[in-house]
């Protein structure tokens, strides 16, 4: 076996230029160096449409149920269509804040404070007729990943930060719901002008106005935008888009991509035929916004003969293996002692116990994240570091039983099931969260309490916490095993636990009889631009302050391929975005998966819920045909939907 070395982690040598994973569409920036012999910057050839300009057709199916059409799939019409009104986004803002006092709601235009706009009107102005909007946030994201200018984020943040002298009300009072690049004139031809429509909640009673920001960009800006409002997708990237946008919105929003067929029919309506399917539960009530575009519509002879490869691919595309299952136990009672007494109840575990509680309690209750010692901590995840006995939860929330039954469930097809909980990041930096908490100090000990339970109750459990607290005493600021601005881990804390992974799945006895090829695969060292999941927590001031992080990664390839497992691949690795993220969004083929599959010689197969880990039990139920070529079922997943996940865990 091949062992993944940590010392793969030096940046020395990296090559810089990857930039966000949403921007696929985006151009390739100019460098500075590049751009010195430049005197003249280039016109904006923005795109003009006859007014009034329809960047999506929407229609709405049903209370909870949306298709949002979008003519030409470039980045900026599917990012407008994703981010303008969405209801999964809007989701509970119509609520009044008991501590609102209605200031906003009292004042008169003339005296709004927004000293960055030039002027304020409450009419749409001439000066952007014509021209398609955008939504601010993710062009912003791609503005930065190419120029690394930040100005035009810092300002449309700060409009949304203005609280009108109610700074105990966390809500923003007001969005930039669109925004407009138009082309610059007198002092600022060649340049763009920014104009912006801000919304003010609905609970202050306000209607939308206008403004035109006080500063222009250069033209650097105007081509990336250019590009970014013209260059048109595939079909595959624009699912790589739609992947990439779930994933950074399910902490916030619980999002996940249904299963779907690309350009199939939808909610049983021949009019309907999205390329994907978001759902969304921010609030208990999941909803659904569907994307469609026209030329990535399959015909009914496509959706027929498509229906045809799929029946001929699962008959004869995967191959069925005779499988033993590994009944040894050494590893899992091996591991159950270890864990004896190693995360007791003390009085140290007690103040930090409370310590957090405390903190907790002076969080406005509708803030999910804060900023502390240079890292931003999840609410969720601090929650599940105070819980009470985690399987004493209803049976809705209760993992334990839901574990056993798919242990069962394996079994019964003579396929090895392994469950990898995923220390929360907030449990591995405890020090870090709570001031006074020693480095060493086991902090989690109702979670790590019911790793002992799913152990004693006959499920084989990898145990990863020894060896992410391990492979944070070996941080080197600012790169951390997890990310500083991420609920998700960096790569020291992904190499390091598939490590332990792989040495894992070699000792199992049917290892050998899988076939395994190691050296097949090749490994490249690469960075990816990541904006952090939790920056979208903050609050509207506190965003701009943390910019997209730029982080070591690996990619894995086949020959010249960028590695990606297939259905007759021995091992499935299921779970949440932990499987995904790196392996399907960002760099991709350098998450768990592809890494599991370079260690171990053996092709790794990946299924990703973003919504969470409870929701791919129901995926693999639907794999029957797939399941004949698996040896062994990896379930990764964070430990925090342990304890009173948005998802229920309902039966298999």
């Amino acid at each position: 076996m091949k062992n993944i070395s940590t010392s793969l982690l030096s940046l020395a040598g990296l090559s810089v230029g990857m930039f966000l994973a949403a921007s696929c569409a985006a151009p390739s920036a100019n460098s500075k160096a590049d751009s010195v012999t430049e005197s003249v910057a280039p016109p904006i050839q923005a795109p003009v449409y006859t007014a009034p300009v329809a960047v999506f057709e929407m229609r709405v199916l049903d209370f909870d149920k949306q298709v949002r059409v979008v003519e030409k799939p470039t980045l900026a019409a599917l990012d407008f269509a994703a981010y303008f009104a969405n209801p999964i986004r809007m989701a509970g803002m119509d609520e009044k804040p008991e501590n609102y006092a209605g200031k906003m709601a009292n004042a008169k235009l003339a005296e709004y404070p927004f000293p960055m706009l030039d002027s304020i009107s409450e009419n749409e102005p001439d000066a952007v007729a014509g021209i398609a909007p955008i939504a601010w946030e993710p062009f912003a994201k791609i503005l930065y990943a190419q120029t690394g200018d930040d100005s035009l984020s810092k300002t449309l943040n700060d409009i949304e930060a203005i609280k009108w002298d109610e700074p105990d009300v966390f809500r923003a009072f007001q969005t930039v719901t669109r925004l407009w690049g138009v082309p610059g004139t007198g002092n600022n031809q060649g340049k763009v002008e920014w104009w912006a429509e801000v919304m003010p909640a609905v609970w202050t009673g306000r209607t939308s106005f206008y403004g035109k920001l006080k500063f222009a960009s250069g033209g650097e800006t105007a081509e990336v935008l250019n590009y970014y409002m013209t260059a048109e997708m595939n079909s595959e990237e624009a699912m790589n888009w739609a992947r990439t946008l779930s994933s950074y919105w399910y902490p916030t929003l619980n999002t996940d991509l249904e299963q779907h067929t690309p350009g199939a029919i939808w909610e049983n309506s021949r009019a309907n035929r999205p390329f994907a399917v978001m759902r969304g539960n921010p609030m208990g009530k999941p909803m659904w916004v569907a994307f469609e575009v026209p030329a990535f519509r399959l015909t009914d002879e496509q959706l027929r003969a498509a229906a045809v490869a799929d029946s001929l691919a699962a008959a004869g595309e995967v191959v069925p293996v005779n499988r033993t299952l590994d009944t040894s136990s050494y590893a899992r009672l091996e591991t159950l002692a270890s864990l004896e007494n190693s995360c007791p109840a003390t009085p140290a575990t007690k103040k930090f116990r409370e310590a957090l509680k405390k903190k907790l309690s002076k969080l406005p209750k509708e803030q999910n994240a804060w900023a502390d010692d240079g890292m931003l901590w999840f609410r969720r995840n601090a929650n599940y570091l105070i819980a009470d006995k985690i399987s004493g939860q209803d049976s809705l929330h209760n993992p334990l039983p839901r574990m056993i039954e798919l242990k069962q469930y394996l079994d019964s097809m003579n396929v090895q099931l392994l469950v990898v909980p995923i220390p929360v990041k907030e449990e591995i930096y405890a020090d870090k969260l709570v001031k006074g908490t020693p480095a060493d100090l086991c902090v989690n000990v109702n979670g790590r309490a019911f790793v002992r339970e799913m152990l004693a109750a006959g499920i084989d459990v990898l145990d990863l916490y020894p060896s992410l607290m391990a492979a944070r005493m070996g941080d080197e600021p600012p790169h951390y095993s997890y990310q500083r601005y991420d609920t998700h881990w960096a790569l020291p804390g992904m190499l390091a636990a598939m490590e332990q992974l792989a040495s894992r799945v070699t000792q199992y006895s049917w290892y050998a009889e899988a076939n395994p090829q190691p050296g097949s695969l090749v490994m490249k060292d690469t960075v990816v631009l990541r904006e952090g999941d939790l920056v979208a927590h903050l609050s509207d001031k506190e965003k701009s302050k943390y910019a997209a992080d730029t982080l070591a990664g690996m990619k894995i390839y086949k020959g010249d391929k960028a590695y990606k497992g297939g259905k007759n691949a021995p091992i499935l690795l299921m779970g949440d975005s932990f499987t995904g993220v790196f392996e399907s969004v960002d760099q991709k083929s350098g998450g768990p998966g592809s890494l599991l599959a370079y260690a171990t010689g053996l092709d790794v197969q990946v299924l990703t819920s973003w919504g969470g880990g409870p929701g791919v039990r129901s995926r693999l139920k639907k794999m029957k045909k797939d399941m004949q070529s698996k040896r062994l079922v990896i379930y990764m997943m964070t430990a925090r939907d342990f304890w009173q996940s948005p998802m229920e865990w309902d039966g298999l």
